[in-house]
């Protein structure tokens, strides 16, 4: 049995993208929905332009973790991509992810960072809460979504 290597966050680059695909496409099956890069995802076919952050966590040559910050305004940004294997929740990953994309956020000059997601998540919303997150009013129409929160920097 191999020793699988600590998660490393890196900066998400174009020799990660199938490892991206693979990794959400695994991420969407386990939460019961399904990725579609051709449709309604399409904006991870350029994920450059289409966020202003996109981070990886990276191990044995493998994604395991994502996060994302998408521009709304030049004073808000959005969470997007927040996923992490099963394999490596509870060790503070997910915390370091939100960590990494805080910090990005202030450095861009965002005031805001909003969020949406779903009440079944509730693993996430107590990560939300932990990083000082808390709920607001719902800001766009994404149809699945029924929690919404922001954090103001």
């Amino acid at each position: 049995m191999s020793l699988i290597e600590k998660p490393v966050l890196v900066p998400y680059s174009d020799d990660l993208k199938q490892g991206v695909f693979d990794f959400t496409d695994t991420c969407f099956a386990e939460l019961g929905k399904k990725f579609e890069p051709e449709g309604r995802h399409g904006f991870y076919k350029d994920i450059g332009k289409s966020f202003e952050v996109f981070y990886c966590l990276t191990t044995d040559d493998q994604v395991v973790g994502t996060a994302a910050l998408k521009k709304l305004d030049d004073s808000t940004a959005e969470l997007k991509a927040l996923y992490l294997d099963k394999r490596f929740r509870g060790q503070g990953l997910g915390r370091h992810l939100m960590e990494a994309v805080i910090s990005e956020a202030r450095m861009c000059g965002f005031r805001t960072i909003v969020l949406d997601s779903m009440s079944q998540y509730k693993d996430a919303r107590k990560l939300y809460e932990k990083c000082g997150f808390a709920d607001c009013e719902r800001y766009n129409d994404n149809s699945y979504a029924d929690v919404f929160m922001k954090l103001d920097l």
